[in-house]
C-alpha cells in the first residue's frame, strides 16, 4: 500500500507519540487527525521475562494501522523497557555525580522517557542534564533570585521554574530557550503544575493567590484570590477542569478551571497545610499539615460538597505526602526521619520505615509501587519495601543533607540532589 493510499484508509491519521504507563502496564497511542490531537489505548497484553518482544511487537502493529513500519522499533523499544521495569530487582550504584551549582539543589525532576534530567538550585539557575552521559545540555539563567519549585509537562518538552525573585519562567527542554516570563505575582512562588494537556500553568505564592497562564501564549487567565495565606501546593485533576489548592490558611480549595470560580473550600485542618495530591484514579485527594495530620477526602463524593473521610493523626512534622501509581496506598514522610503507608480504600497502616536519622525531605514510589525512595537531612536516600517497611538499600554518596529524589519512569534510574550543589545519577 502506498504511503498515500495507507493516509486515505487511514483517515489521515498520524501517530505522534506512545505515552507509557509501566503500572498498569498500557501504551497509549496520541495521534493527528485533521489537525486534532487524539489519543486512543492500545491494548497490550500481559508483558513479563518470557515475552517475546518480536511477536508482540508484531502482532500489536496488526491490530492497528496507526504503528506504520517505521513506528514499529519505536514500539519494539517501549515493549523492551517495560519489560526490563517488570523484571528488574538489581540494586543502584552510583553512575555519575554531576556538578555545576554554585548553591544547593533545590528540586530534581526527569522527563517522561528518561533521557533528561532537571536540576534547580538557590544559584539562581536551572540546568539539564544528559541522563545517559552526565553532560550538561543547558543552564537557565534568566531568574534574578533562588529557583525554588519545577514542574514538567507530560511530554517533558516543558519546563517551569518558580523563583524568589516573583516570576515563572516557561523553557523549552529541547532548545534550553525561554518561551515565556509569567509576571504578576506579589511574592515568592512556592509551587508550579502543568495540566495533562499542557495547555495551561498553574503557580502558587507567598503572595496568598494562585495565577492559571496559557501555556501557548503566556497570557494569565485567572486569578485566585480566596486564600487568606501563602499557597503552597496545586494539582490538577486529569481533565484538566479542575485545581486543587492548599494553603497555610489551614484549607483547600477545589476550583473550576474554565471560570476560576472556586467550587468547594475544604476546611478541617488546624494547622497550615503542606502539600494536596490528588490520587491517580482521580477518586481521592490527601492533604498534609502542620497540625500533624493527614485527611483524605473523598474528591467524587458529591456535587454539593467534598467530605473528608478520615483524618490521620501522625504524631510528627509531616514534610511529604505520595500516591503510589495505582492510587492504592500513600505515604507520609515525617520531621522524626521515619515514613508511614497507608491503605487508600481503608486508611489501614501498612508498614513503617525507620532508618533515617534526621528528617525526610523527599518520598516517592517507584513506578511499579512496591518500593519507596526517600531523601533525607542525614545526606542518604534510601530505598524501602513498601509493604514490608525493610530498607532495601542505602544510598550513600552525597556530602550535605539531599533535598530531592525521582525515579526515572522505568524505574531503574534514580536521580538525587543535594545542599552539597551536585546530582547523582544512580542506576
Amino acid at each position: 500500500m502506498s504511503d498515500n493510499n495507507r493516509a486515505k484508509f487511514l483517515g489521515y491519521k498520524k501517530l505522534k507519540r506512545f505515552v507509557v504507563e509501566y503500572e498498569p502496564q498500557g501504551i497509549c497511542l496520541e495521534y493527528e487527525q485533521d489537525k486534532n490531537e487524539k489519543t486512543k489505548e492500545l491494548e497490550l497484553p500481559e508483558i513479563n521475562n518470557e515475552t517475546d518482544l518480536e511477536k508482540t511487537t508484531d502482532d500489536l502493529s496488526k491490530c492497528d494501522k496507526l504503528i506504520t513500519p517505521s513506528r514499529k522499533v519505536d514500539l519494539r523499544l517501549i515493549l523492551a523497557r517495560i519489560q526490563v521495569a517488570k523484571t528488574n530487582e538489581s540494586k543502584y550504584a552510583v553512575f555519575k555525580e554531576v556538578k555545576g551549582h554554585n548553591d544547593k539543589v533545590t528540586c530534581v525532576a526527569m522527563t517522561k522517557n528518561g533521557d533528561k534530567m532537571v536540576s534547580s538550585s538557590a544559584d539562581k539557575t536551572c540546568k539539564i542534564w544528559d541522563v545517559k552521559t552526565g553532560d550538561e545540555l543547558y543552564t537557565l539563567d534568566e531568574h534574578d533570585e533562588a529557583v525554588c519549585c519545577i514542574a514538567l509537562n507530560k511530554h517533558g518538552d516543558k519546563l517551569a521554574t518558580g523563583s524568589l525573585d516573583k516570576t515563572c519562567k516557561v523553557w523549552s527542554t529541547e532548545t534550553g530557550k525561554c518561551l515565556h516570563t509569567l509576571k504578576g505575582h506579589k511574592d515568592t512562588i512556592t509551587c508550579v503544575a502543568f495540566n495533562h494537556s499542557s495547555s495551561v500553568l498553574a503557580t502558587g505564592s507567598h503572595d496568598n493567590t494562585c495565577k492559571l497562564w496559557n501555556v501557548q501564549t503566556g497570557q494569565e487567565i485567572h486569578t485566585l484570590k480566596d486564600h487568606t495565606g501563602p499557597v503552597v501546593s496545586v494539582t490538577f485533576d486529569l481533565t484538566g477542569n479542575h485545581l486543587i489548592t492548599g494553603s497555610h490558611d489551614e484549607s483547600l480549595a477545589v476550583y473550576e478551571v474554565k471560570t476560576g470560580n472556586r467550587l468547594h473550600s475544604l476546611t478541617g485542618h488546624q494547622g497550615a497545610v503542606c502539600k494536596v495530591l490528588l490520587s491517580v484514579d482521580g477518586k481521592y485527594i490527601v492533604s498534609a499539615a502542620m497540625d500533624n495530620t493527614c485527611k483524605l477526602w473523598d474528591f467524587y463524593s458529591s456535587t454539593e460538597s467534598i467530605e473528608c473521610i478520615a483524618t490521620m493523626e501522625i504524631g510528627s512534622e509531616i514534610t511529604d505526602v505520595t500516591f503510589d501509581p495505582k492510587g492504592q496506598h500513600f505515604a507520609v514522610a515525617l520531621q522524626d526521619g521515619s515514613a508511614k503507608v497507608y491503605k487508600t480504600e481503608t486508611q489501614e497502616s501498612v508498614s513503617e520505615l525507620k532508618g533515617h536519622e534526621a528528617e525526610i525531605t523527599q518520598m516517592v514510589f517507584n513506578p511499579q509501587g512496591d518500593k519507596l525512595l526517600t531523601a533525607s537531612k542525614d545526606k542518604t536516600v534510601r530505598l524501602w519495601n513498601a509493604q514490608t517497611g525493610e530498607a532495601v538499600q542505602v544510598l550513600e554518596g552525597h556530602a550535605d543533607e539531599v533535598t530531592s529524589c525521582t525515579f526515572n519512569y522505568i524505574g531503574d534510574c534514580i536521580v538525587s540532589g543535594s545542599q552539597d550543589g551536585s546530582c547523582i545519577i544512580w542506576q
